[in-house]
């Protein structure tokens, strides 16, 4: 009866962290043409992937898109697509901009709202993967 307890909670722990999990799209504009800075991104070209998989350059717990822009004549963009795991203003929405010392302009934007959020879809999916399981969990544990 206790092992029984013991797989019930097990999966619904897997169920949670499987419906938990961000996707997000992971790309450079300076190393992919997919992954354009300064027009519009193509989420058909694209692939999101899992923040907590293997892929993913940064794991984390939500989407980050960074933007960058030099000042003057001849001047460049760059755009990166990510997971994100820690921000440096404790809130991992919105966006914050910036200036370095070279003028360099840089805006990042965090979501973790839904998946794609740094370019994608809804996330309430997820949502219901949880309550199912959920469900199923507390149906095992009465019937055990």
């Amino acid at each position: 009866m206790a092992s029984e307890r013991v797989w019930t909670l097990l999966l619904l722990l897997m169920c949670i962290s499987a419906g938990l999990a961000i996707q997000c799209y992971q790309c450079d504009s300076n190393e992919d043409q997919t992954c354009p800075s300064g027009y519009g991104f193509d989420k058909t070209v694209n692939a999101m992937l899992d923040c907590n998989g293997f892929e993913a350059d940064v794991p984390g717990q939500f989407c980050v898109k960074i933007y960058q822009e030099s000042p003057g004549w001849g001047g460049w963009q760059k755009t990166t697509r990510r997971c994100g795991s820690r921000t440096s203003f404790g809130v991992a929405w919105g966006c914050r901009w910036s200036w370095d010392y070279t003028g360099v302009f840089t805006e990042t934007c965090y979501c973790e709202d839904a998946d794609g959020c740094n370019s994608a879809r809804d996330s309430r999916i997820h949502l219901g993967v949880v309550f199912i399981c959920a469900l199923m969990s507390f149906v095992l544990f009465i019937l055990s």
